[in-house]
């Protein structure tokens, strides 16, 4: 059974969907004007602060980070170069880069469709813009069951498991009292109205710069290797070594895949699993909200890269992500390299449940109105999680993962069909349609819509 899981798995997250992803992206680039670049500036410009009472944007945008800067960043990056080699790294970058129009496309979708609830409260997501913008409920329905499905298993179940694994092998902790104290937190945010977003906001500061100090150290010891490294992610990402041997096609379609499926993996762009936290953002207007996402991605991506240079530099080589990732710390950390890739992994896939968690929980909330069942089953999942043999789990989530693709690009493609950018993006202004928010961007005498 597991064979069969891991050839659908693979099926699923085949050069196809990978170029698909990549397709769409290059469309919205194009389509875009290179928001990539062009809006730098404003990717980095913080939000006002929130007047509302509600969820802030900096704190969507902060439980989003956590659902997405988790393990994949560390542990995937490793895989991704132990099984499609340094080249990988430049096509996780294309990947990336492309994947920012993506994330813009669905952070302005997270705002123009999403519901008013009571209390001044807000509720996005992916399948308002399909259930509202096309015209298709059970489309958005089968999306938000993917949703639930992934959450369970690679947003809380892989989590907890790595978790487990990583302060078993760091601390000695014993897996059954991590399952339980990573549950009591998770029942916090699940139930605590506004405690997940407050807690990321606090903490992710915190997690992604003790890794970076870790990770910014083994590349400044072994510097004198980054030239060479640079050259080698270039030259294997298009099989220029290799040429010579006949492999040249086969390698760097290998490394394109893998580059790509481990960058989406990461960042999520293309998946449209963030759209339900910044859809609960007090924000209204849909092109900042899409510059955020994009600013999402390239955090997100800025880690993976200094991940890869300190893999690569260290000269690690051998096994899979983990022991890539803790045997280039251990070169500069020595007995000590143990511990802190631990904690740095505890920290990260905590982060990435806790994210979950809320993307879940809103997935659950809009299919069956009311989410109880789906709290309890996140708590025993979360609990059972560092008990279970994963490798079932991942085969399964990464299926549940690579179909959410599908629907959610169908969607981007037509909404944005004949959408226009403007030239100079003014603040949309929301107006209430039966509870419901559309949002038009206008510029001179053309008007760029979605809308409802």
């Amino acid at each position: 059974m597991a064979d069969i899981l891991k050839s659908l798995s693979d099926a699923v997250w085949g050069l196809p969907t990978a170029g698909a992803i990549l397709l769409t992206g290059i469309w919205l680039t194009a389509k875009f004007r290179l928001a990539q670049l062009r809006e730098i500036p404003k990717m980095l410009r913080p939000f006002s602060k929130s007047r509302s009472g509600g969820v802030t944007a900096s704190q969507s945008l902060a439980t989003a980070l956590a659902a997405t800067v988790g393990t994949g960043s560390v542990i995937g990056v490793g895989a991704a170069i132990a099984e499609g080699g340094a080249g990988a790294v430049f096509w996780l970058w294309v990947s990336a880069f492309f994947g920012m129009a993506t994330a813009r496309a669905e952070g302005i979708l997270s705002i123009v469709y999403r519901e008013n609830l009571s209390g001044g409260a807000r509720r996005g997501g992916i399948w308002y813009a399909i259930r509202d913008g096309l015209k298709m409920p059970r489309l958005s329905r089968l999306y938000a069951l993917l949703c639930v499905g992934a959450s369970f298993g690679m947003g809380c179940a892989v989590q907890t498991n790595s978790a487990a694994a990583a302060v078993k092998e760091g601390f000695g902790v014993d897996p059954a009292i991590c399952g339980v104290c990573l549950a009591a937190l998770l029942g916090i945010c699940l139930f605590g109205r506004g405690f997940a977003g407050r807690l990321c906001e606090k903490t992710m500061p915190f997690m992604a710069g003790l890794y970076l100090t870790g990770a910014a150290a083994i590349i400044f010891v072994n510097i004198g290797s980054l030239p060479g490294v640079i050259e080698r992610i270039f030259c294997e990402a298009f099989g220029l070594k290799q040429a010579a041997g006949g492999f040249f096609g086969y390698l760097m379609i290998r490394a394109l895949s893998v580059g790509c499926r481990r960058g989406v993996f990461s960042n999520e762009a293309g998946l449209g699993t963030t759209a339900p936290l910044h859809g609960a953002s007090d924000n209204c207007d849909p092109l900042r909200q899409g510059q955020m996402n994009m600013a999402e991605v390239a955090i997100d991506t800025f880690i993976c890269t200094v991940t890869a240079l300190a893999i690569l530099c260290s000269g690690a080589e051998g096994g899979d992500g983990a022991s890539l990732v803790m045997s280039a710390a251990s070169g500069v950390f020595g007995r000590s390299a143990g511990k802190l890739v631990s904690l740095c992994i505890f920290l990260f896939a905590a982060a990435t449940a806790v994210g979950w968690s809320q993307i879940g929980l809103s997935a659950a909330e809009y299919v069956f109105g009311k989410a109880a069942i789906y709290r309890a089953t996140f708590l025993i999942c979360a609990f059972a999680g560092p008990l279970l043999s994963l490798g079932s789990v991942w085969a399964v989530s990464d299926i549940l993962n690579g179909l959410m693709a599908f629907p959610c690009l169908f969607a981007i493609i037509r909404l944005f069909r004949g959408y226009s950018l403007p030239e100079e993006p003014k603040p949309a202004v929301p107006l209430s349609v039966s509870g419901r928010e559309s949002a038009t961007a206008v510029s001179g005498n053309s008007t760029g819509t979605v809308t409802s």
